[in-house]
């Protein structure tokens, strides 16, 4: 706790303003998006990755896995 009995969970101090904080958490906020952002695409990529090896094994043609539709 701090002397005004709050804990010490935020983390702007008595000196920094409030728009600081502000932008502080908007960055935060920011890069947590971008990580959760990053790790969707990884786990998407993935999970097609396996896909394709699942769907390849199934094939019993060696025809090509991707098709140029005009």
């Amino acid at each position: 706790m701090d002397f005004n009995g709050q804990g010490m969970s935020h983390k702007q101090t008595k000196n920094e303003a409030p728009s600081a904080s502000l932008k502080n958490e908007s960055a935060r906020q920011r890069w947590d998006l971008f990580h959760r952002a990053i790790a969707h695409a990884k786990q998407s990529n993935d999970e097609a990755l396996l896909d394709a090896d699942g769907d390849s094994t199934d094939r019993k043609s060696g025809g090509p896995l991707l098709s140029i539709v005009r």
